[in-house]
């Protein structure tokens, strides 16, 4: 059943009289005055906002809309980021949910897949959490529950707003046989949505050294940052990594040089420069991963072309991104991959941070990928900001239940007061941070990994515009917003491509044979294209028997399974309609 019931300007116009009553529909107001202006001023006047300070009652619900018991002091065990062995138990942001909702809380140790899945097998799933399982199997093994739509939209108003903006969150978490009940909620993070973009780095200073012209504009941004406003062409790509080997760059006289580094031959910038799309892409009509393309198989022709002449360096084979980094700190590199966000402090153990603190005068080149010559970048981005999976238990009943959905309204955004919801990332108030001059961003006082005190542990899954400012805007960062922020209507974000095709529904069986066949296949898939690369098979004599194989291994299945869905831009287009 398609979900084409979902009417927006209505159900907006009720979330937003919802909101209105939980935390004004106007938004969150900056700083420290508690998130929204005016209503969680006047809660006194008939709001019938959860109360935070007040054991979590409710004020006024619906007489069809389930409230927790107000005697009760509900129990509540949760697994989620930052909740593994070490976490620490009775941590501050722990203690500040249960005061603030009247619970007693804990948090199951269990954050890796293997434990988790431990968890679950033995039949102890927590109350509620975030796990990495498929929708059919949480349902199948009888472990999880459905949350009625109406009880989200009243206890969870600011996750029905970013539904309605984005509506694939819909398709992707309601019943398709009853759109009135959820079976999995999602969180929110705009990181890889409108500000994370996969993108690559040259030494800009080797370039103008060697004299070459990389045919695209170039803006100084800072000191030391640079950036172009398209991708390079693949054949001066291949250009600049021959100089890079053969053209001594780093003048030692030496021989001592390597050209393409990265994390692995897999990235997403090296396929576009031989158009074509990481992940799910459209060949005729149908649609296909990747590594059986005509595109693919010319990728792996062209590197191993590359590998022969000495361009591509051969600890890129390991993918241990470590030692790319180590080559590009030692100047023995001067191309590497990574992302937009690496422009921030937190990855100030990585170039180019580590580059620019250990050479001030280095200038470094951003661009938004490589292209094929008189061709554009093709660059993935996320389908929605949609992060993560939140079920629960299939014994909670719907009191508790009440109560868990104003727990986890409580720790995705702090229930509309920006306080709490810096709080849950940064820890305690005037000890861990402070807002700044402004009153618009957080100021740490403390800098503490992620779940020392609880932090990250509860609000990992509640990155919203503000969270994602906030872990984002540094000086950097905001240097080339024009460039990549879709707020900013950034130009590289134009080339941001969502998959072609993806069973978001859970409608077919794509799932469930991925999950059985995908680690052979990956397995398959990369020997492949080491052995290719590295020119120890024929491409052209081998490719008719690789994909064979994978025939065999279950891919055409598979994908026929995905043939069955619409396109992601069929779905999006029909909620205009």
């Amino acid at each position: 059943m398609k979900l084409r019931a979902l009417k927006k300007g209505i159900a907006l116009g009720v979330a937003c009289i919802l909101t209105a009553s939980l935390a004004g529909c106007g938004g969150n107001t900056a700083g420290g005055n508690s998130g929204t202006a005016d209503a969680l001023a006047t809660q006194e006047q008939g709001s019938a906002a959860v109360e935070s300070a007040g054991g979590g009652e409710t004020k006024d619900a619906p007489a069809d809309i389930p409230q927790p018991d107000p005697d009760e002091r509900y129990s509540i065990s949760y697994t989620g980021m930052w909740s593994g062995a070490d976490y620490e138990d009775g941590s501050y942001i722990e203690t500040m949910i249960e005061d603030a909702l009247n619970v007693d809380i804990t948090v199951e140790k269990a954050e890796t897949n293997d434990t988790i899945d431990l968890l679950l097998a033995s039949g102890e799933m927590p109350d509620c959490g975030w796990f990495n399982k498929t929708v059919n199997w949480m349902y199948e093994q009888e472990l999880a529950r459905t949350i009625p739509r109406a009880m989200v939209e009243y206890y969870c108003p600011k996750l029905i707003e970013y539904y309605e903006e984005f509506p694939l969150m819909y398709e992707m978490t309601l019943d398709p046989e009853n759109e009135d009940q959820f079976r999995y909620l999602t969180g929110i993070t705009f990181q890889f949505v409108d500000y994370y973009l996969p993108n690559d780095y040259y030494r800009y200073d080797w370039i103008l050294d060697l004299g070459i012209d990389l045919g695209v504009n170039v803006e100084q941004i800072s000191d030391n940052i640079y950036v172009a406003d398209d991708g390079i062409e693949l054949s001066k790509f291949l250009e600049i990594m021959d100089a890079f080997v053969n053209k001594d760059p780093n003048h030692t006289g030496a021989r001592d040089t390597v050209g393409v580094t990265a994390p692995s031959l897999t990235q997403g910038v090296f396929f576009s420069g031989y158009d074509f799309y990481t992940g799910v892409n459209d060949v005729n009509g149908r649609a296909e991963q990747y590594y059986v393309m005509d595109e693919y198989k010319e990728f792996l022709k062209g590197f191993a072309d590359m590998y022969k002449r000495g361009l591509i360096d051969p600890e890129i084979i390991t993918g241990d991104r470590t030692l790319s980094w180590e080559k590009v700190n030692n100047q023995t590199a001067g191309y590497w991959i990574t992302s937009t966000n690496s422009l921030n402090s937190w990855a100030v153990e990585r170039p180019p941070l580590t580059l620019i603190e250990k050479y001030p005068d280095v200038k470094i080149l951003a661009t938004p990928g490589v292209k094929p010559d008189g061709g554009e970048v093709k660059a993935r981005t996320n389908e929605s900001p949609a992060y993560g999976s939140f079920f629960v238990n299939a014994n909670v009943d719907d009191q508790k239940l009440a109560k868990i959905l104003q727990f986890l309204n409580y720790t995705l955004f702090g229930d509309g007061d920006l306080d709490i919801h810096a709080s849950l990332f940064y820890g305690e108030k005037g000890v861990d941070w402070e807002w700044d001059e402004t009153g618009e961003m957080p100021v740490k006082l403390n800098v503490m990994p992620s779940g020392k005190k609880g932090t990250w542990t509860f609000g990992q899954y509640g990155q919203d515009r503000d969270v994602t400012r906030w872990t984002t805007y540094e000086p950097l960062f905001v240097a080339g917003l024009k460039y990549w922020s879709a707020e900013e209507n950034g130009s590289w974000m134009k080339w941001q491509t969502i998959p072609y095709k993806s069973d978001i529904r859970s409608e077919t069986d794509y799932a469930t044979i991925s999950s059985e066949i995908s680690s052979d296949v990956w397995a398959y898939v990369n020997n492949y294209c080491t052995e290719a690369v590295l020119g120890q098979i024929d491409v052209d004599a081998t490719w008719d028997d690789y994909l064979a194989e994978l025939d065999r291994m279950g891919y055409n299945k598979m994908m026929d399974e995905l043939e069955k869905v619409e396109p992601l831009d069929d779905i999006i287009a029909s909620y205009g309609k």
